[in-house]
């Protein structure tokens, strides 16, 4: 067993620069990561005044002002009907179980990237900010369309009346990509372990399928004769006298 491990550690350090393999997966994982678009910020602006009504979907007369709403959006975002409905959009034909997992991400999905503000008195400000465009694109959407549904829903229930709410131009979509995040903390531990284990691993057969004699011991076994002497690696000995 001694003679294994001192045999294991002689092919490494015969193989030194092998051991910056060790480098070659996370230093690829970063670069791969850096060079795609990871981050996304996706708007939508809306024509609506802050004195407009907005249906409540728990009463089939009541409403409340825009401003109203928008100082507390997660219960426009996050109602329950809303969110059931948002469901069986995104998962067409899937039957809604809020004990399921799917469910309950898309909950904290709303809860943590979607947002609703007015950034001035006659519009609504609908942001998305997250890891998935196609995912953001499609809650943006969802809840713009719903706005101006319950706006209108509104409009009916009030008088006077005042006017229709409208998108603002498109969908506003920003790309972003970084060298490094946070989150890639945990992916880069897991492919530096790898990437050990796959190195050690690749040296142990290396130095295993070397069939050269690494000891005067195995030359003794192969031979069958016991073994008076050696001679020392000159190069080891002129090095160490060279560095005097």
């Amino acid at each position: 067993m001694h003679f294994n491990i001192r045999r294991y550690l002689y092919g490494m350090s015969k193989r030194k620069l092998w051991l910056l393999l060790i480098l070659v997966l996370p230093i690829a994982y970063l670069l791969v990561s850096s060079i795609r678009y990871d981050h996304f910020i996706i708007q939508q602006n809306i024509s609506i005044s802050k004195d407009a009504p907005i249906a409540l979907a728990s009463s089939p007369t009541g409403f409340r002002k825009m401003e109203q709403i928008a100082s507390a959006p997660e219960h426009f975002l996050l109602h329950n009907f809303a969110v059931r409905q948002l469901y069986t959009y995104i998962y067409a034909g899937t039957a809604v179980y809020r004990a399921d997992r799917q469910f309950r991400e898309l909950i904290d999905t709303v809860r943590n990237d979607v947002s609703m503000t007015m950034p001035a008195e006659n519009t609504v400000l609908i942001t998305y900010k997250g890891q998935s465009e196609n995912l953001g694109k499609t809650l943006v959407s969802f809840y713009s369309e719903r706005l101006i549904q319950k706006a209108e829903e509104g409009l009916a229930r009030s008088k006077p009346s005042g006017p229709i709410p409208y998108l603002i131009g498109g969908m506003e979509v920003e790309r972003q990509r970084a060298l490094w995040r946070s989150e890639r903390f945990l992916p880069l531990v897991l492919f530096a372990f790898f990437s050990v284990v796959a190195v050690l691993l690749l040296l142990g057969i290396l130095e295993w399928s070397d069939p050269s004699f690494k000891s005067e011991r195995q030359v003794a076994r192969y031979l069958g004769v016991p073994i008076l002497g050696s001679i020392p690696d000159l190069n080891k000995i002129s090095a160490a006298l060279g560095g005097r």
